[in-house]
């Protein structure tokens, strides 16, 4: 290597660091965010599969307890419940990319990868969300998943914490096991957890979700977004305003509504294996539901108004 190429090399490496955010694309699995370090025990709740007919009740109680979530949607339901979406937004809550139909994007071509992703992508900003995280249905994914990712400026996002609660509902959500099949000592619980908003049974347990957790160890409740935030930046502290404490339940839930800024950039990881909780199986994917051709804009797709959200009827292998 000459002289000039290897000044270049390390002029490169020097420079890499301070680029904008746009370059996003990298892995966020169950070990990195385990691994985060930080002053104190967040923990992010997270729904995947709607929205669905349950998810109204789910946003009352989050906004009397005053927590903030993050909602992974399907294009297909948020296309069906458009005000929905919007309430989500409006409310403070966080949305991601959870594809249109719930395929396992390792069993598509690229091509069809891109119309799942790109279409849930084009209706949630359509609808007023900026999803900075793609959650692929049952953490399945590949490296086409990454470069479509990249190119839309996103990361990849799993979870630490599987409820299971397609199969039943844990006796105390702060003895879940991480996915390094571990339990957090008493005190210490944070981390990001995966629920359903399209599971009644679980909407309903909300209250007794969030008592668990705070008795496990969470000190604040975050989106994804601030989770990463505070785990990754070098500054101090999430930027916290307070929300009116009008019929507030009687549990003692931090009153607090967060300002959402987008994580900064990591290192890119392995891609892992598949970390759902249930085994994808062909027989639950359908092909009826795939989003529609690429080139009509989801605006239009919108144009009919809002339509009734979908029930909780999906698969129980759905994640």
């Amino acid at each position: 290597m000459t002289s000039t190429r290897a000044w270049g090399l390390l002029l490169a490496l020097a420079i890499l660091p301070l680029l904008p955010h746009a370059a996003r694309g990298a892995v966020i699995d169950g070990n990195r965010i385990m691994d985060q370090r930080m002053s104190e025990n967040l923990c992010a709740i997270t729904f995947d599969d709607g929205p669905s007919r349950h998810t109204g009740h789910l946003l009352d109680m989050l906004r009397d307890y005053g927590i903030p979530a993050t909602f992974f949607l399907l294009g297909g339901n948020a296309e069906r419940n458009p005000a929905m979406v919007r309430r989500i937004v409006a409310e403070g809550h966080e949305v991601g990319n959870h594809s249109w139909s719930h395929p396992n994007l390792r069993t598509l071509a690229p091509e069809a990868q891109e119309q799942e992703i790109s279409a849930t992508d084009a209706v949630l900003r359509a609808l007023g969300g900026n999803p900075a995280y793609l959650r692929p249905p049952y953490g399945n994914f590949d490296a086409h998943t990454l470069e479509i990712a990249h190119t839309l400026g996103v990361d990849v996002i799993l979870w630490s914490m599987d409820s299971h609660d397609w199969k039943s509902l844990p006796q105390d959500y702060a003895k879940l096991r991480s996915t390094r099949g571990t339990q957090y000592e008493s005190g210490d619980l944070r981390g990001i957890f995966l629920f359903h908003d399209t599971h009644k049974s679980t909407v309903d347990d909300l209250p007794r979700i969030i008592a668990n957790l705070l008795a496990g160890g969470c000190r604040r409740f975050v989106t994804v977004s601030d989770y990463l935030a505070a785990a990754l930046d070098p500054e101090p502290g999430l930027l916290m305003t307070r929300r009116p404490a009008a019929s507030r339940p009687p549990l003692a839930i931090p009153s607090l509504a967060v300002q959402h800024r987008r994580a900064r950039a990591g290192a890119a990881f392995a891609i892992p294996l598949a970390r759902c909780s249930r085994p994808w199986q062909a027989s639950a994917t359908s092909t009826a539901n795939a989003p529609r051709e690429a080139h009509q804009p989801a605006a239009t797709r919108l144009a009919d108004g809002d339509a009734h959200a979908a029930d909780d009827s999906r698969s129980a292998a759905e994640i």
